[in-house]
């Protein structure tokens, strides 16, 4: 007689536990219950909400943005959160250096400070530690009275409102406007960034709302260097993915590990889709993501470039029920360098709202397909546009060096790929890597015909890289000195019942 044997698969709350404690680990980050979460879509939704929010503020304002702009829609928030300085709003704003390195010198927070607000910068040059591209604070995060908070892939800039007069039309962002419990959680990763930057230590972050304000469950992930918590995240819902996974990123950098966690979720038969911007701020960072279409073309990933002048969200939905939305743009840099901040949502409503918004931004795109003898990669319809995203002037050159230092790192993965043989090369990718070679090549042959354009720079970095090095070594002599012989303890008060 043959025995009946009992069902044994795990039951569904078993394996809803065990995803939500692979969540929690991965993110470094725990689901928190009891949010109010309201979707905000480019300038005109963001701009406003953060200008009221400011403007009502009572007790406090605290700001971490990577760029704030020396620019109508900048100086309009500068003076808005100097008038709250002066009102006895605490007021704290932690920019990062390079990314506001003109306003940084041009003396543009000084009002602010004038007004008795508490202003920092992320990663200034300094003699101990030179000048460092690397390990940026790329956050964008602005908490009004410990109470509300929002998050987004906006700074604070004119450049995402467009230019009207020039032909240049807003870009497309994404943010999120939040309170409840997960505000603590956006105070504390201010608070650590802070007193990162050398904030001064009397900065009280205070009691954040606890209380419940919705019905909202989500995670605040706040990156810090080498974590990569946003990373192994995207890798576990590329992973964990089963019917959609529809990303958009500003500047597309994925590593290998990414690429083919990607391409195995569509040939299993996952419908993934990339947005990706065709016209960016930094023209040759769109060129080097292109030659990572073939190989996600092949496996049935459906890669799209946006038609207008620039989508810069970073944004994932998943499923119909997960969603990510904040500063981590899919590239080394975001990953492993900068500091990071991203709400991850796991609710249903969100994220159908979230699918919907990408399905309207498809109908502004062009989709990328592989055709002809060769299966090149080329766009099912030709774009006539070509969009110049700043207006002209005299300081177009500044800017974009600016900008290109800024982004410098994110090619290299790209390049290493290359040169290390990890990633096969395509023959439909000759046309990119032939630009980037011969950039290359007439860097070289400048600096044979001109060594000076190379020595002379390159003997001053190494000179403060190397004299940045000796005084953190002095340092370090004089810490290890105090620790072998610290000094002798005071003498101690008599104390009233004590012998004498």
């Amino acid at each position: 007689m043959q025995q009946h044997r009992p069902d044994s698969s795990p039951p569904a709350g078993l394996i809803r536990q065990l995803a939500d404690q692979a969540f929690s680990r991965t993110a470094g980050a725990p689901l928190v219950a009891g949010n109010r979460v309201h979707l905000l879509f480019d300038s005109e939704e963001n701009f406003p909400a953060w200008e009221a929010a400011i403007a009502s503020a009572q007790e406090s304002v605290l700001i971490e943005m990577y760029m704030f702009g020396n620019d109508a829609y900048g100086r309009r928030i500068r003076d808005l959160l100097a008038e709250r300085a002066r009102a006895g709003v605490r007021v704290y704003l932690l920019y990062d250096w390079l990314g506001c390195w003109k306003e940084h010198l041009g003396g543009f927070f000084r009002p602010l400070v004038q007004a008795g607000a508490s202003v920092q910068a992320f990663n200034p040059p300094t003699l101990t530690g030179g000048v460092s591209l690397f390990g940026r604070n790329h956050r964008k995060l602005i908490v009004v009275d410990r109470r509300e908070a929002f998050v987004s892939g906006l700074c604070i800039s004119s450049r995402w409102e467009g230019d009207a007069a020039h032909g240049i039309a807003p870009w497309r962002d994404t943010g999120v406007q939040l309170s409840g419990p997960l505000v603590r959680d956006a105070v504390a990763a201010f608070g650590d960034s802070w007193m990162a930057s050398g904030g001064l230590a009397d900065f009280d972050q205070g009691t954040a709302a606890a209380g419940d304000a919705g019905e909202v469950s989500a995670r605040l992930i706040a990156t810090t260097p080498s974590t990569a918590h946003v990373m192994r995240l995207d890798l576990l819902i590329a992973s964990f993915a089963r019917q959609t996974l529809w990303l958009t990123d500003a500047y597309f950098m994925g590593t290998s590990m990414y690429l083919t966690a990607l391409k195995q979720a569509a040939r299993d038969g996952v419908d993934v889709r990339l947005l990706v911007p065709r016209s960016s701020d930094i023209g040759w960072i769109a060129t080097v993501s292109r030659t990572l279409y073939r190989p996600l073309l092949e496996a049935g990933v459906r890669v799209f470039e946006w038609n207008g002048p620039m989508i810069h969200a970073k944004s994932a939905v998943a499923d119909g029920r997960w969603a990510r939305i904040g500063s981590t743009n899919l590239n080394l840099s975001s990953w492993l360098a900068n500091r990071e901040l991203d709400i991850v949502l796991e609710d249903g409503p969100l994220a159908e709202a979230l699918e919907a918004q990408f399905l309207r931004d498809l109908e502004n795109a062009t989709e990328v397909v592989l055709t002809g003898a060769r299966r090149r990669p080329v766009l099912t319809r030709p774009r006539t546009h070509h969009f110049n995203l700043r207006p002209p002037g005299p300081g177009q050159a500044v800017r974009s060096a600016s900008a290109a230092a800024r982004q410098a790192v994110r090619i290299g993965d790209v390049l290493g790929a290359v040169v290390r043989g990890t990633r096969g090369v395509e023959a439909s990718e000759a046309s990119a890597f032939l630009a980037i070679g011969l950039v290359l090549l007439a860097v070289a042959v400048a600096v044979v015909l001109v060594p000076y354009l190379v020595a002379i720079p390159l003997a001053f970095f190494l000179g403060l890289s190397g004299g940045a090095v000796v005084l953190r070594a002095l340092g370090l002599y004089l810490e290890r000195k105090k620790t072998q012989h610290p000094p002798p303890a005071p003498p101690r008060p008599p104390v009233s019942g004590d012998p004498e």
